[in-house]
């Protein structure tokens, strides 16, 4: 059955001006024409299923890149995660592929979880076994022996240590490879000021991962980490948070790393919305002990800010699955690179869809609008060129072509 999608406004994510009374023609999953309301003569009449949305935008689904599917979302997640389990972990990951579907989230990267959990639920997706977005995994992330992640991750110490556990995660299947730069706030006893890995040693990795066509990110909060990260060149930067090593300062900038990051094209995901969804939902935070991740939440904008000037390349991650960061929260992204960055809105939402898509390595196939690709597609109600906050209101979601929600109901 061929479907059309109508509403006041149609962003096809590739920056252009929106389409007024725009509208989606989708036929076998995959788009077939952009065009406006008043064209639509041909396309029309029995056999056609039509969706119209009063006063909504048509929109690329969101993708998300940085999830933790097994993580509860739960003030408990790191309880969760060392005591669940491997059964009760798979079911919230079902739970969790539902949710961000059901927010708008047509395609997403699980960035770590154990490799009996995301490569079955990755299958049972695109079986149709469960509903859920496009969904690329990088099994489990690797780390140092008791690094960030170990409970649920490959330790590697060595260079040599890291490339066996790389080549064995593309051999399970893993589309993109994670490696943890520098401790995270998630891991007791690990440190989010230092490196864990020298430059040399990601390196390695990066050359590796290329030659069997997959990239790599990586987890960075200290700023000794992140310049690693650049100097290696890692393609995608997670968090890169510019955390001093020394413990009586919070930030230690580097504008000239930020500039070598948009020389060599390299994406970070600034997973900025974590501070302000804690503090949207009335959550207290607290920051006594100098080893843990510490924020400045004006300052940490005010340099993503300036990276974003300076050219580089940001795509769109929640971290979703960590304490109080829920898989179905992902408007929140945009709506903090809008209303606290000061990212421009249409630029912001070209992040929220086709960069992040080519960050992920699936442009072809999805990320904007276009004729030929997957029919991956939203309607919020709303225009969020006027007030990016209708990312929230998600009445229709279609993801490849099949109608999961609509008028606000779950179809699945």
């Amino acid at each position: 059955m061929k479907l059309v999608l109508t509403a006041d406004s149609l962003i096809d994510g590739t920056g252009a001006k929106p389409v007024k009374n725009g509208a989606l023609v989708i036929n076998n999953g995959r788009i077939t024409r952009v065009t406006t309301v008043d064209k639509l003569e041909r396309d029309s009449g029995k056999g056609v299923q039509t969706i119209h949305v009063k006063g909504g935008t048509i929109m690329p689904g969101f993708v998300e890149a940085h999830s933790h599917m097994h993580c509860s979302a739960e003030e408990e997640a790191y309880e969760h995660t060392m005591n669940d389990t491997d059964q009760v972990l798979l079911m919230r990951a079902v739970k969790a592929q539902r949710e961000a579907l059901l927010s708008g989230v047509t395609t997403t990267r699980d960035l770590g979880s154990k490799n009996n959990i995301a490569f079955p639920v990755k299958k049972a997706i695109e079986d149709g076994v469960i509903p859920g977005p496009r969904l690329l995994v990088v099994g489990t992330p690797i780390t140092t022996t008791g690094g960030h992640c170990h409970m649920f991750g490959t330790e590697a110490d060595t260079a040599e240590d890291v490339v066996a556990a790389l080549r064995h995660q593309v051999k399970l299947g893993a589309d993109y490879i994670k490696m943890m730069s520098t401790g995270g706030g998630f891991t007791p006893r690990t440190n989010v000021r230092r490196a864990q890995y020298p430059a040399e040693t990601l390196a390695a990795a990066v050359k590796d991962a290329e030659r069997m066509g997959v990239r790599v990110a990586a987890h960075c909060h200290g700023t000794e980490g992140v310049k690693n990260c650049v100097k290696a060149g890692i393609h995608n930067l997670i968090h890169s948070t510019w955390v001093s090593a020394n413990p009586d300062e919070i930030y230690d900038y580097d504008p000239r790393t930020a500039d070598e990051m948009a020389k060599k094209g390299l994406w970070v995901d600034p997973t900025l919305a974590f501070d302000f969804i804690w503090q949207d939902k009335g959550i207290p935070v607290k920051q006594t002990d100098k080893t843990v991740l510490r924020s400045d939440p004006d300052r940490r904008y005010e340099i993503l800010k300036d990276m974003w000037d300076r050219g580089v390349k940001f795509v769109t991650g929640i971290d979703s699955g960590m304490a109080h960061v829920g898989f179905g929260d992902f408007a929140y992204t945009p709506q903090v690179m809008v209303e606290k960055a000061g990212f421009p809105v249409m630029d912001t939402l070209v992040s929220s869809t086709k960069t992040t898509a080519d960050c992920l390595g699936v442009l072809d196939e999805t990320g904007t609008l276009e004729p030929g690709k997957a029919a991956d597609a939203i309607i919020v109600n709303g225009d969020p060129l006027k007030n990016i906050r209708v990312l929230h209101k998600v009445d229709t979601v279609v993801a490849r072509g099949k109608v999961v929600k609509q008028g606000g109901k779950a179809l699945v």
